[in-house]
């Protein structure tokens, strides 16, 4: 147990850089474009600026409840990822803490 929870505790440390990044990419285009902090939505990214994740997005469509998903995707990128970025950090090192 103690094997997974280490390796959950790693995940969540070495993906803050990649929602730091697209939290530097949402400030990149909210300072370039006519999007503000609150009206660049997660759904608005991928759509313009990322669509690489359109079919993944479409699947996640299929299987998962769509008012759950309408709302995850509306919140405002920037702000989202930030407190992604903060909560998954602050979880690795509290597992990582607690488990040595």
């Amino acid at each position: 147990m103690n094997i997974f929870l280490k390796i959950i505790a790693y995940f969540c440390i070495a993906t803050t850089p990649i929602q730091v990044m697209f939290v530097l990419w949402g400030i990149q285009v909210v300072l370039s474009s006519d999007y503000e902090v609150l009206t660049l939505s997660n759904i608005e990214f991928i759509k313009n600026y990322f669509t690489l994740l359109l079919p993944i997005v479409d699947w996640f469509y299929s299987w998962f409840w769509n008012s759950w998903l309408n709302f995850v995707f509306s919140l405002p990128l920037i702000l989202s990822q930030a407190f992604k970025a903060i909560i998954s950090t602050w979880l690795g090192f509290w597992l990582l803490r607690r488990i040595n």
